[in-house]
Protein backbone atom coordinates (compact mmCIF):
# COMPACT_ATOMS: atom_id res chain seq x y z
CA UNK A 1 0.00 0.00 0.00
CA UNK A 2 2.39 2.36 0.49
CA UNK A 3 4.54 1.52 -2.53
CA UNK A 4 1.11 2.19 -4.32
CA UNK A 5 1.29 6.02 -2.80
CA UNK A 6 4.71 6.49 -3.50
CA UNK A 7 3.76 5.50 -7.31
CA UNK A 8 1.23 8.19 -7.15
CA UNK A 9 3.61 10.72 -5.86
CA UNK A 10 5.97 9.88 -8.08
CA UNK A 11 3.13 10.29 -11.16
CA UNK A 12 2.37 13.67 -9.54
CA UNK A 13 5.57 14.53 -9.58
CA UNK A 14 6.32 13.75 -12.91
CA UNK A 15 2.73 15.82 -13.97
CA UNK A 16 4.48 19.18 -12.39
CA UNK A 17 7.22 18.84 -14.05
CA UNK A 18 6.13 18.47 -17.33
CA UNK A 19 4.27 22.01 -16.99
CA UNK A 20 7.43 23.66 -17.40
CA UNK A 21 7.01 25.79 -14.06
CA UNK A 22 9.97 24.13 -12.38
CA UNK A 23 13.32 23.55 -12.57
CA UNK A 24 14.64 21.47 -10.19
CA UNK A 25 13.01 18.54 -7.89
CA UNK A 26 13.42 20.79 -4.58
CA UNK A 27 10.65 23.17 -6.26
CA UNK A 28 8.41 19.95 -6.97
CA UNK A 29 9.04 18.74 -3.57
CA UNK A 30 7.50 22.22 -2.40
CA UNK A 31 4.52 21.92 -4.44
CA UNK A 32 3.87 18.04 -3.06
CA UNK A 33 3.71 19.30 -0.07
CA UNK A 34 1.69 22.52 -0.49
CA UNK A 35 -0.70 19.64 -2.51
CA UNK A 36 -0.92 17.91 0.84
CA UNK A 37 1.66 15.05 0.34
CA UNK A 38 2.79 12.98 3.29
CA UNK A 39 6.24 14.80 3.96
CA UNK A 40 7.60 10.99 4.44
CA UNK A 41 6.52 9.90 1.04
CA UNK A 42 8.25 13.20 -0.48
CA UNK A 43 11.58 12.58 1.68
CA UNK A 44 11.17 8.48 -0.09
CA UNK A 45 10.93 9.82 -3.11
CA UNK A 46 13.72 12.37 -3.08
CA UNK A 47 16.19 10.00 -1.67
CA UNK A 48 16.03 8.17 -4.81
CA UNK A 49 18.39 9.55 -6.61
CA UNK A 50 17.35 8.19 -10.47
CA UNK A 51 14.15 9.47 -9.90
CA UNK A 52 14.98 13.00 -8.74
CA UNK A 53 17.60 13.43 -11.64
CA UNK A 54 14.65 12.42 -14.03
CA UNK A 55 12.24 14.41 -12.55
CA UNK A 56 14.69 17.27 -12.98
CA UNK A 57 15.20 16.41 -16.15
CA UNK A 58 11.68 16.21 -17.04
CA UNK A 59 11.47 20.02 -16.06
CA UNK A 60 14.28 20.86 -17.96
CA UNK A 61 12.71 18.96 -20.77
CA UNK A 62 8.86 20.65 -20.41
CA UNK A 63 10.72 24.28 -19.85
CA UNK A 64 12.55 24.11 -23.26
CA UNK A 65 9.26 22.95 -25.07
CA UNK A 66 7.34 26.26 -23.56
Amino acid sequence: MENDKLILVRSRAYDLADTGRFKHWNQIASALEREGVLLSLIETLGADKLAVMMITRSCDQARARH
